[in-house]
């Protein structure tokens, strides 16, 4: 479940790690000044990654996994609205507070969905998928911006693998609350 969830989560994340830059410069805005977007959006991301941490304490692994795909998903396409230098820095914390607990959320995850003796396997084997999805997410959004000559296509497409992740974890966490549920309902 988790292999697959990862490779859609990390083409929607791998996006605007990727491609940000360039899809600031496009906007008129100088180089240096759209690099210090992404440096703002990594820096949000190290908070992020502790509170999603936190959350995850608090509401469980999976859940918090949740919320922060969700948190990616919903706003990830929002960056081909972005105008001004002023905007992106703004939109950049929102994002890269939320982003971040996704990598937060996967580790920790695993350490509930797998037994001690082959954590560390599954956790290499997701990994690998997640690194798989960022390529993708890079190579497609690079793809989808030769062909049409702007970034929505490579941000929708990044949503929408977000949206699929969703779907792939919201099943995982419906049939493990299921099986919770089953020998209470029938015993």
């Amino acid at each position: 479940w988790m292999s697959a969830a990862v490779v859609f989560c990390c083409i929607c994340m791998s996006v605007p790690l990727m491609h940000l830059v360039p899809l600031i410069q496009d906007r008129g805005i100088a180089l240096d000044d759209a690099a210090s977007v992404l440096l703002v959006m990594l820096m949000a991301g190290v908070v992020g990654r502790v509170a999603f941490g936190k959350l995850a304490d608090i509401i469980g692994p999976i859940r918090a996994y949740l919320t922060a795909s969700f948190w990616q998903t919903a706003l990830v396409f929002l960056f081909i609205q972005m105008e001004t230098l002023d905007a992106f820095y703004l939109f950049a914390i929102v994002y890269g507070f939320g982003y971040a607990g996704v990598m937060t959320g996967i580790i920790v995850c695993m350490r509930v969905l797998t037994p001690v003796a082959s954590r560390a396997t599954a956790l290499g084997i997701v990994t690998f998928f997640a690194w798989l999805g960022h390529g993708l997410g890079g190579y497609q959004g690079g793809l989808f911006f030769d062909l049409m000559g702007n970034y929505s296509l490579s941000y929708a497409n990044a949503a929408l693998a977000g949206v699929v992740n969703l779907i792939i974890v919201g099943s995982l966490y419906f049939t493990i609350a299921r099986r919770r549920l089953a020998p209470a309902v029938t015993g």
